[in-house]
């Protein structure tokens, strides 16, 4: 193939070719095959390291450069445990044979999700080495139900999505520009027919204006963006997008007469990560409610998971991890994993208890740790998925115009 100027395209985006191969990337270090491009911005990536073999010669854990890419909201993680000696107590159908590629000489392995590795805890403890993989959530389901093996889910990889200046640069192709970089701050270009133009390319009648870009404090380097016009005409607005508080770090977002801080908006995935506000820095609330969110244009992922909080209770279960909120009575919570139907017999020794999303990151987190110590400052979000193109094209077609789509992608839709 011809090789481009290295002022197009991205650097985090180069693949190298290889005859009768799938092309490969690199992120942090590592490489990956490229096995499948489905639209703007998802991308199906796997470890060349582990392609079509799930004993490789050296274990790390799978990481991204966030600056570019993140994981698709589709992702569930698996804990791989290497070195193991044979345990009966697991399911033989989640251990496979890795040789002697481990130091302590044993070679059973076992993949496990969060449940499992829970269950097991103590009985890997004699294992050599482990690390955490993403698989895709129908690579998941296919493991759990026997219908594939470990080596068949790592090569069908994961989805990723890649958002280094999506908006900008569908905008330029779509005005006839080649989309670029500046060779040394990497700073997105769009280069015209005729010359270098404005980076500032916004989408034709995109009601969802970028106009500010803040850091957010949750993720390094990942842009959080935001309105801050709010005297625009009233066919500029949506219900369940109105902001306020916009000059806080995470400004408010106002859906369904609820308040949340908005932690996270992506606006290439159309996913956003959300924390209702009265749980905002607390979590014993005077008046504890469940909060639902019905907006015909927002989504929960299948990634989100579930915690229950159980307030004022007389009777509790052994290690429950406690926020205390009465001085006479315990708090604690539960999460979506085997014990929460145990801790349901507790329920009636509670004053109440209330059910609260969050993200997978989140809920990793509280496994890991597992003190009450989480849940003094709660900070923890869960994410929603709007439907930019119905929401954007019902405003349209109300103003009897055309809904039409951007370089052939229902994604990125405009008005004419």
């Amino acid at each position: 193939p011809t090789l481009r100027p290295s002022y197009c395209g991205h650097h985090g985006f180069e693949l190298i070719c290889q005859q009768n191969q799938s092309p490969v990337i690199t992120i942090n270090t590592q490489r990956f095959h490229v096995l499948n491009m489905t639209r703007p911005p998802l991308m199906t990536i796997a470890p060349v390291d582990t392609w079509e073999d799930p004993c490789p010669q050296q274990f790390h854990n799978i990481s991204l450069n966030h600056n570019l890419f993140d994981f698709a909201a589709t992702i569930r993680n698996l804990t791989i445990f290497y070195g193991c000696p044979l345990e009966d107590d697991i399911p033989f159908q989640h251990r496979f044979n890795c040789g002697t590629t481990t130091s302590n000489g044993n070679t059973y392995a076992y993949y496990l999700d969060e449940s499992l590795s829970r269950i097991h805890r103590s009985e890997l403890t004699d294992c050599d080495t482990s690390i955490i993989v993403p698989v895709n959530q129908s690579e998941f389901d296919e493991l759990w139900n026997e219908t594939d093996n470990i080596v068949g889910a790592w090569n069908k990889g994961f989805e990723v999505m890649y958002q280094k200046d999506m908006i900008s640069c569908l905008a330029c192709r779509n005005s006839g520009g080649v989309c670029g970089s500046n060779s040394s701050s990497l700073d997105f270009l769009c280069f015209c027919p005729d010359h270098p133009c404005s980076k500032s390319y916004v989408v034709s009648g995109n009601v969802f204006l970028v106009v500010e870009t803040r850091i957010n404090p949750f993720e390094s380097s990942t842009p959080l963006v935001f309105s801050l016009i709010d005297d625009r005409s009233q066919l500029c607005r949506q219900d369940g997008f109105v902001l306020s508080k916009c000059e806080d770090p995470q400004p408010i977002i106002h859906i369904g007469g609820n308040e949340y801080r908005l932690m996270y908006l992506n606006h290439s995935a159309s996913t956003m990560s959300i924390v209702r506000n009265d749980l905002w820095e607390q979590s014993c609330l005077p008046n504890p409610i469940n909060i639902t969110i019905n907006d015909s244009f927002l989504t929960y992922p299948p990634t989100n998971r579930h915690l229950t909080l159980f307030y004022n209770c007389s009777n509790v279960p052994q290690r429950p991890i406690i926020f205390p909120c009465s001085p006479d009575l315990l708090s604690f919570y539960a999460d979506d994993l085997s014990e929460r139907d145990t801790y349901r017999d507790f329920s009636n020794s509670c004053g109440t208890n209330i059910q609260v999303q969050v993200n997978q990151s989140s809920f990793d987190e509280l496994q890991t740790e597992r003190n009450e110590y989480m849940l003094e400052e709660w900070r923890f979000g869960f994410n929603v998925e709007y439907d930019f193109p119905a929401i954007f094209c019902e405003r349209c077609d109300n103003l009897v115009e055309k809904c039409s789509n951007l370089v052939n992608s229902p994604r990125y839709p405009v008005c004419k």
